[in-house]
């Protein structure tokens, strides 16, 4: 059968994103903030929702790294892949010549071993291959062949998170979903386990002198020695972080400020664009089903004097919600349908829809004044400030908008997903790329109508066949010009409707520190995603060395 071969087919080397060949200096102990508060509990199971960060992406590795930056498909353990012309088949060629931590070889038998675990057990399906339709795989000498049931490119970014573990382990494993693997955790990722090093408080994993990846010098990487990761909370992570206690850490630090004061030369931080928080109207209600008078709601919030209030102050989205990162797919709609903080443009499109102010200076039509609650988590007081600041704004178009906080997640999530709310603060997943953002905010699988619960966490009750086709049309695509022509047109689309109203991106908290090491990510050089997550962040593992 004739193959269609993805470009990405070359070993990666991520050492040489940033650096030279030559005068690299070696060892260290990097310090790095644990996303677990309180007591560790000893879990590297990387199938495991409770294992510690080291897991993933410093002992186990997947068989690609899918750059959240970029949206980028790079090879790891697969060192390429090809897809069939039907497009459900996706064949990896696994690399030869790595060996896990303990020196025997890994093989395509480790490979099929890990691949076929979650098919037999969902809860070990944390990838989500087989929830996204694999139906069968195959090994035929040094490849894998994965078959879906239906055609979805995207479907690759998944095998970003199928981690590969030894098969003479993992076999002998009677419960591999409540196996803790915590005395001597076998992978093939360029950090291991030090036993002796684990506490309540803090651990170690030190460099793999058998890893696979070579620097550009030919030396093996990665360029330090080990990694301690240590326990913080909320309160103590900004005066730790000012007394060089970590080199870097993913915590929100309302005194950043004052990190950077501490040494400008050395105390950075890069707060990316995370997921985003959208002012959600319920479209199967009136008045929110004219679109009229959804898009008066968008032209009276402004969403940079929304975040101008918080601390610290998050990035206001446009229209389009779109990342930065992707705003050549925005271009188009914004040029068309770009929706502007405009107060009189605001007043009268409502007045153009027969709506008058009332003696109360609230906009009203046939006896119903727009007057509404505006549901938020209780005691997000992030998102109740940026909520009240809504309300103000929209006070100034004659509309009611009043803040409401309810429990989350119930009643307030329960409610989103039964529709049972007229406009209400909550997230949308970004994800990788704006297909995923878009595919689960839109795609027509999800809509409910109201009082059936549409089990997603938002009540715009929208749906759109030309989204639906576009978004079917991206999953049949290899060619990246083409799928950026459908995620195009679906923004366009997105921005003519107006279902919803985006608002601010939700920070990527990240924190570093170049007293010791160099070699970070920034926004300046974003050549990874700053997360502690999965693969995510063994590439700045791979990178980083002493100053």
């Amino acid at each position: 059968m004739r193959k269609r071969i993805l470009a990405a087919v070359a070993v990666l080397c991520v050492a040489a994103l940033t650096l030279g060949a030559e005068g690299v200096k070696r060892g260290g102990v990097l310090k790095a903030t644990s996303n677990t508060q309180g007591v560790l509990v000893r879990n590297f199971n990387p199938f495991s929702p409770a294992s510690l960060e080291a897991a993933n992406g410093c002992i186990y590795e997947s068989l690609i790294y899918f750059n959240n930056v970029n949206a980028t498909a790079n090879p790891w353990l697969a060192e390429k892949w090809a897809w069939s012309k039907d497009l459900k088949s996706v064949t990896f060629t696994i690399r030869k010549g790595v060996k896990f931590n303990d020196g025997s070889p890994m093989t395509v038998d480790d490979v099929y071993f890990s691949l076929m675990l979650g098919q037999s057990n969902k809860a070990l399906d944390t990838s989500g291959i087989w929830a996204e339709g694999l139906q069968s795989v195959k090994v035929a000498g040094d490849t894998v062949t994965c078959t879906f049931a239906n055609v979805n490119v995207t479907a690759l970014e998944k095998f970003g998170n199928l981690y590969i573990v030894p098969k003479a382990i993992w076999s002998k494993v009677a419960d591999p979903v409540n196996f803790t693997n915590g005395d001597n955790p076998v992978g093939t990722g360029p950090f291991m386990l030090d036993p002796a090093s684990f506490g309540e408080q803090s651990y170690k994993v030190l460099r793999n002198p058998l890893y696979w990846q070579k620097a550009p010098d030919g030396q093996p990487l990665p360029y330090i020695d080990a990694v301690q990761y240590m326990t913080t909370t909320n309160e103590q992570v900004g005066f730790n972080l000012i007394s060089n206690a970590y080199d870097w850490a993913n915590y929100l630090v309302t005194n950043i400020d004052d990190y950077v004061k501490a040494d400008p030369a050395n105390h950075k931080y890069w707060f990316g664009q995370g997921n985003l928080v959208y002012l959600y109207m319920n479209n199967l209600k009136a008045p929110f089903d004219n679109v009229n008078v959804r898009k008066a709601i968008a032209m009276g919030i402004s969403q940079r004097d929304i975040t101008r209030k918080m601390v610290p102050s998050p990035v206001p989205a446009d229209q389009s919600a779109v990342k930065s990162n992707f705003a050549e797919i925005a271009k188009q709609g914004l040029a068309k349908y770009a929706i502007k903080h405009d107060v009189n443009g605001a007043k009268k499109l409502l007045e153009s829809q027969g709506y008058r102010l009332n003696g109360q200076g609230i906009y009203e039509k046939d006896g119903q004044a727009l007057s509404f609650k505006v549901v938020v988590p209780a005691d997000w007081t992030d998102w109740v400030g940026a909520a009240q600041t809504v309300s103000s704004q929209l006070k100034d178009i004659g509309v009611e908008a009043i803040v409401s906080q309810e429990t989350w997640p119930d009643p307030f999530q329960s409610n989103l997903e039964l529709g049972n709310t007229d406009m209400a603060f909550n997230i949308g997943a970004t994800g990788s790329n704006p297909y995923f953002e878009f595919n689960r905010l839109l795609n027509s699988t999800n809509f409910a109508p109201i009082g059936t619960r549409n089990h997603a966490y938002w009540n715009m009750r929208y749906k759109n066949a030309d989204i639906d086709a576009n978004l079917a049309a991206y999953r049949r695509e290899l060619s990246p010009a083409k799928q950026k022509e459908y995620m195009s047109a679906i923004v366009e689309q997105f921005m003519k409707d107006t279902p919803a109203v985006p608002l601010f991106f939700n920070p990527n908290w990240y924190e570093y520190n170049t007293t010791t090491f160099v070699g970070w990510p920034s926004e300046e050089n974003p050549y990874a995603w700053p997360s502690t997550v999965g693969m995510q962040k063994e590439p700045i593992l791979l990178n980083v060395h002493l100053k």
